[in-house]
């Protein structure tokens, strides 16, 4: 009996000690212990799956099936507006052509012909989820919905999602039209370092002024209840609370009979702020799986700032360069997520720079890193790049450079000898040509002497050729 206890004691001592890896700190259940904090039990979720993000880290908090392939809805428009927000400028007219006023779904009648500014497209994209909006600033784009596909395939790669394939830019029911709750959360943290982007999620309500094809003012209210409602409940761990958030930074909502309910939800408050993803919930479980998720993000972690944008934190050698060193400046702001509770002191920070830059050296550019560890496993990384251009240097730049770390009287023995290197080749120089132009005077004799006895053989021809 005795020998069972311990069995089963070990076996539950080593189970305790499983946990998650890397940058995910909680799985849907279960707790986590740290040195100086207990994470509380991860909520329980209405939507089929669902993840949990720090905004600046990227550090995943919480994950629900977060890599299984569901339909996004019209959180599809995430990545639509970011492109068009990057590529259009917000006061360009666009004039609406013939298959746009087509599009199924939730919209603004769009009339082929009618013109409208990029901004009030993309003010009825975000704000009433408008399907005709989005695929008029795909056209504007690309030329068609079809190839716009593409180029939102190519950003959502480039921005780090990892199972998405996009086939229209609404959100709209459509065979291979799929992402996760993870491609989401990273589309949505880089789409939220935008400013404008960011002024778009966050407006409850905009007018679109008369056109040339509409007569009356459109009003576009935000279907995003967590910026504004305080009358409707929602569901919260059991618990109904208004679906009003404090601290929402926005950002999109999606609903399809096929996608189910879908939520891309930012917050921030004491400096913190974090995106929460939900799939394939139900219209009000959206909004109540989010709220849950924040909540408990928000009771268990906070960010660390480590470092600011431009701090020096290392210099570069430079070779072949107008100057021998550079100074190695951080890229942006470092930061890193831990368990509440848990100090910035217990994060060690290793710098890691290239062994040798050579002239020339552009402005920005990366040459190591500033890696931040705790516990010997890393929880964040900022690149370190020149904080000045460095031009390429002269013939005797080398000498210059190496001449300010020495003494005055090495640096009179280094110019001697440089003298001394300098008359000696000229010596050697005059040596050569002398040598050559007496080289020279040789073959010329030899050959004006060849051309004499070429003459006299030619005017005494007679003489050798009939004896």
């Amino acid at each position: 009996m005795k020998k069972l206890i311990t069995v089963m004691i070990l076996l539950a001592a080593l189970t305790g000690n499983w946990a998650l890896s890397g940058l995910v700190f909680a799985e849907t259940s279960g707790k986590e212990t740290t040195k100086t904090s207990v994470i509380t039990e991860a909520p329980s979720i209405v939507g089929e799956t669902g993840a949990l993000i720090d905004a600046k880290t990227g550090t995943v908090l919480y994950n629900k099936g977060m890599d299984l392939q569901r339909e996004p809805a019209s959180t599809t428009k995430i990545i639509t507006g970011l492109l068009a927000i990057e590529n259009l400028p917000l006061d360009k007219v666009v004039t609406i052509d013939g298959e746009t006023p087509f599009t199924d779904g939730s919209r603004i009648y769009l009339i082929e012909g009618e013109q409208i500014t990029v901004e009030d497209l993309l003010y009825a994209l975000f704000l009433s989820s408008a399907n005709d909006a989005a695929v008029a600033l795909a056209i504007e784009m690309a030329g068609s919905v079809e190839d716009f596909a593409v180029m939102m395939n190519q950003k959502a790669k480039e921005l780090g999602a990892k199972n998405t394939n996009f086939v229209n830019p609404n959100g709209l029911h459509a065979d291979g039209h799929l992402t996760t709750s993870y491609d989401l959360a990273v589309i949505a943290k880089a789409a939220m370092e935008n400013p404008t982007f960011r002024k778009y999620v966050t407006t409850y309500k905009h007018t679109i002024e008369p056109t040339n094809k509409q007569e009356e003012p459109r009003y576009l209210y935000n279907t995003n209840r967590l910026l504004y409602d305080e009358k409707t409940k929602v569901s919260v761990n059991g618990v109904l609370r208004t679906a009003k958030y404090d601290g929402v930074t926005g950002i999109k909502t999606g609903y399809t009979g096929q996608a189910g309910g879908c939520l891309v939800a930012g917050a921030s408050r004491d400096g913190t702020e974090l995106i929460a993803v939900v799939m394939k919930s139900t219209d009000s479980g959206r909004f109540g799986d989010s709220i849950a998720l924040l909540d408990w993000g928000f009771e268990n972690y906070h960010t660390v700032k480590l470092v600011d944008k431009g701090q020096e934190l290392s210099t570069g050698k430079v070779t072949k360069g107008a100057e021998k060193t550079v100074s190695l400046v951080t890229a942006r702001d470092g930061y890193v997520t831990l368990p509440t509770g848990q100090a910035a002191d217990q994060i060690k920070t290793v710098v890691k720079t290239v062994d040798k830059l050579t002239a020339p050296l552009a402005k920005g550019q990366e040459a190591g890193s500033a890696d931040f560890f705790q516990d010997g496993g890393l929880v964040g990384s900022v690149s370190l790049v020149s904080a000045e251009a460095v031009k390429e240097g002269g013939l005797f730049t080398g000498l210059g450079n190496f001449g300010k770390g020495l003494g005055k009287v090495a640096v009179v023995v280094l110019i001697a000898a440089a003298a001394v290197t300098s008359a000696a080749g000229g010596l050697l120089y005059i040596r050569h040509v002398n040598i050559k132009r007496r080289k020279l005077r040789r073959q010329q004799r030899a050959l004006r002497a060849m051309n004499r006895e070429k003459e006299q053989l030619y005017y005494n021809r007679g003489k050798y050729m009939n004896r």
